[in-house]
């Protein structure tokens, strides 16, 4: 009588057919495998009537069960990072081909392939019939994970015929869908059609994948700062943190390659983090009240509230927190009433600067500060808790970056006619050293002394002084060389570009900077 057996992690037909008796040609012809070399986690396997007793394996049947499987892991999503169920994906491995539905957190079971180095095909199917390769990978790790990334945006929605008039005339041209929307239409017969717009190609010629839900920000910042979309989405590519996905995956042991078992008698597994690639709106700092998808810390973020014309000041004016109120100054011995700036409380009081203080580092004190990011009134709480909101959090880097920029042209750097590529370099180098420092950098004025320090706080005192002495000695020179790396590696326009084939090369950070100094 025959009996099942699920597929686990890592076994092999070898494994099974020895476990059970049987042999793996038998286990073969009862399940109609094609490819011996490849099963999945979870299939199901018949097991046939024994026509042996188990047997130890012998030291060369041993080493071929304990050969490691190589286990293939697929996730699809949509442009929005969102996963996507229902997806028919069919896999090759050499002649054997398996297809699967993705789940609703859009995977398929893993794959377990045998053969180190094996070439695997994975197509999609297309909804107009048929099927699109998608993607051809080797296996050659114990554990390969590959996320398939949509160009399209995956949504719910139900549709059915109409029983109204069909489209009347081919003339009748469907207005344009904007990028990552949905619309509900007919066909000439009344059967429904849903339109899903793809993200790339599109007029602004932007690309933000696992971003794309920050598009229209995106799209208003580059509006009110005059700078174009590619840049700022680089920009926050580099300075946001990213939503960080935690697995618990089991620890092999590399000479038996099964899962290693703690003193406690409990299997272990250590931690894997990967990256989703998306930004991050919660993200805060252990170390510091950064806090925010731009990580603004306490005062900064207080001090772009009380500039004109920023973002933040705009919404901060219009709930009436940042606005004036009238105090007696006294001028020789008369008292004059004076407007000044003002910081309108919960309590219906207002905070007025220090004396010698602005209005910003007065807030940005014990006295109104309990600790990091904490605000004893409720009103500067409110403040505080926007960095969490990405548009204020988006246009107030753009404001900041666009700020720095002025800066440096009052300072006779002049960056107006660089292009926006490269803009964003100067925006991300103000932002990361500050701007004096910058300025220091673009004019190779920095000190030594200020360069190791700069250097040291980035890399560490014995990376720092190794690199140094690559230079002979010159922290100037390894600072210079290191921040130029770390900056080109960060702003990479055109990775935010859907066509990125009419884009001239940006220039490196220590040619443009030369250009302008």
């Amino acid at each position: 009588m025959n009996t099942t057996y699920v597929v686990k992690e890592r076994d092999t037909l070898t494994k099974i057919a020895g476990m059970h008796g049987v042999t793996v040609p038998e286990l073969v012809a009862a399940n109609g495998i094609k490819n011996p070399q490849f099963i999945r986690k979870d299939q199901v396997l018949v097991i046939p009537p024994k026509r042996h007793a188990a047997l130890s394996p012998s030291p060369r049947a041993l080493e071929a069960t304990e050969k490691p499987t190589k286990n293939l892991y697929v996730q699809a999503k949509c442009a929005a990072g969102r996963p996507i169920p229902n997806l028919k994906l069919a896999i090759e491995v050499g002649c054997e081909r398996t297809e699967h539905i993705t789940d609703a957190s859009g995977q398929i079971p893993a794959l377990a392939v045998d053969n180190a180095n094996q070439n695997v095909k994975i197509f999609a199917e297309k909804s107009s019939g048929g099927w699109k390769k998608i993607s051809d990978l080797t296996v050659s790790h114990e554990s390969t994970s590959v996320t398939l990334q949509s160009p399209k945006v995956s949504v719910d929605s139900k549709t059915a015929v109409h029983d109204g008039p069909a489209q009347t005339s081919k003339l009748d041209k469907p207005i344009p869908t904007a990028p990552g929307t949905t619309e509900e239409r007919r066909s000439a017969n009344g059967n429904p059609v849903q339109s899903v717009a793809l993200e790339c190609p599109n007029k602004e010629n932007l690309k933000l994948l696992a971003n794309f839900k920050y598009r229209d920000i995106i799209l208003t910042a580059s509006k009110r700062s005059n700078i174009c979309p590619q840049a700022i989405a680089a920009i926050m590519n580099a300075e946001a943190a990213t939503i960080i996905v935690v697995e618990q995956i089991p620890v092999i042991n590399k000479k038996s390659k099964k899962q290693e078992v703690g003193k406690d008698g409990k299997p272990k597994f250590k931690t894997k983090k990967t990256s989703t690639g998306e930004w991050d709106p919660n993200s805060a700092s252990p170390n510091s009240s950064a806090r925010g998808m731009t990580q603004f810390l306490d005062g900064s973020w207080i001090d772009q509230a009380t500039i004109k014309g920023t973002f933040l000041n705009e919404y901060a004016t219009s709930q009436g927190w940042i606005t004036e109120t009238t105090i007696s100054v006294k001028q020789g011995k008369k008292s004059i009433d004076k407007k000044v700036a003002a910081f309108k409380l919960a309590n219906g009081g207002f905070v007025t600067p220090r004396k010698g203080y602005s209005l910003a580092q007065t807030l940005n004190s014990d006295t109104y500060l309990n600790g990091r990011a904490t605000a004893k009134d409720a009103n500067l709480q409110k403040l505080l808790d926007l960095r969490f909101k990405a548009d204020f959090a988006i246009h107030t880097a753009v404001d900041y970056g666009t700020q720095n920029l002025k800066g440096l042209e009052e300072r006779g750097i002049h960056t107006s006619s660089l292009p926006d590529s490269e803009k964003a370099k100067m925006i991300y180098l103000t932002h990361h050293l500050g701007l004096g420092d910058a300025v220091e950098f673009i004019r190779r004025s920095m000190s030594p002394k200020k360069a190791q320090h700069l250097y040291e706080q980035q890399v560490g005192v014995k990376a720092a002084e190794e690199e140094a002495d690559e230079f002979g000695g010159d922290y100037v020179a390894a600072h210079r060389a290191w921040l130029q790396g770390f900056i080109d590696n960060k702003i990479k326009i055109t990775e935010k570009m859907c066509d990125a084939s009419a884009m001239a090369a940006p220039r490196t950070l220590i040619a443009i900077t030369d250009s302008i100094a």
